[in-house]
């Protein structure tokens, strides 16, 4: 009996759920194999391809995902993950370097806004890109003090730069007196690298502090994610589109449309501002 048009949709996206399904458990030999059906079927196929490129790099196989992704460009040019991930790969192979794998299950859980305890930060000064290009978007790290700063360290000890001061110390004195944070990288572009920081325990002797200030709304209970699922599925998620995106959503409501719920919806800037009330008030003081 021959396969119907819905029957080969319907297959097409299992195989595609299940290929990001095994990029979020770090089964990149799994990813390899699924997205390879998916391409076996439609060679065009670009979410199938960039994902088939990244599980490739992750286990080293430098060439093969060049050639990935420039499977991708020849139908899409201008497909901007196949491009960094090229350029990517460039870098790579001139250091004659394999990308560091990623082993560890994505937390999705790490991406999503928990209002004041989790913050998309920036890394200043930050590593070469010849070393952020070993790791890849998902990858865990970790926070270590150094010099009073708060640096960014990947879980094979590299470091990849530091958070902005101001941030740091805040979560040195949080971390000092007993919270814990999980942290992943969410872009290694040079221009603009970031970390997903996410509170996971709270020390009774902060239960009055927020992590981060500039996320908390006292009226606020609902979740928003950061990234989208195209994160999980290429690897790299172009963070101001997101916002963009956002931001043109928000602006074709009328004001009577949006009332109070603008107040909620808005985008915020995914950067810790400055603290209100009294935490501000303690961070002046312990600055002078």
């Amino acid at each position: 009996m021959a396969t119907t048009p819905s029957e080969t949709t319907l297959r097409a996206r299992t195989l595609s759920d299940q290929a990001i399904a095994a990029a979020l458990e770090a089964d990149w030999p799994r990813a390899v194999e699924l997205n390879k059906q998916i391409l076996d079927t439609n060679p065009e196929e670009a979410e199938a391809g960039d994902r088939y490129g990244r599980a490739l790099l992750e286990l080293g196989r430098l060439d093969e995902a060049k050639a990935a992704y420039q499977e991708v460009l020849k139908a899409y040019p201008h497909d901007p993950i196949a491009l960094r991930q090229v350029a990517r790969v460039a870098i790579l192979a001139e250091e004659k370097r394999k990308a560091d794998p990623t082993r560890s299950k994505t937390q999705t859980r790490l991406f999503i806004e928990d209002m004041g305890k989790t913050g998309i930060l920036r890394v200043v000064n930050p590593a070469p890109g010849n070393v952020l290009a070993r790791y890849s978007p998902g990858a865990e790290a970790a926070l270590r003090e150094q010099e009073g700063l708060l640096a960014v360290h990947a879980h094979d000890g590299m470091l990849l730069g530091f958070l902005e001061p101001k941030v740091g110390r805040r979560l040195i004195e949080l971390i000092r007196s007993g919270n814990e944070y999980v942290v992943a990288i969410v872009t290694n572009d040079p221009a603009n690298p970031r970390v997903a920081v996410r509170e996971v325990v709270q020390s009774p002797q902060n239960a009055d502090r927020i992590s981060f200030p500039g996320h908390h709304r006292p009226v606020e209970t609902k979740e928003r994610a950061y990234i989208k699922g195209t994160f999980f599925r290429y690897g790299e998620e172009d963070l101001e589109a997101t916002e963009e995106e956002e931001e043109e959503e928000t602006a074709g409501e009328t004001e009577a449309e949006a009332g109070v719920a603008a107040d909620e919806e808005l985008p915020e800037e995914p950067l810790p501002v400055e603290a209100d009330g009294d935490d501000a008030e303690d961070e002046e003081e312990g600055e002078e």
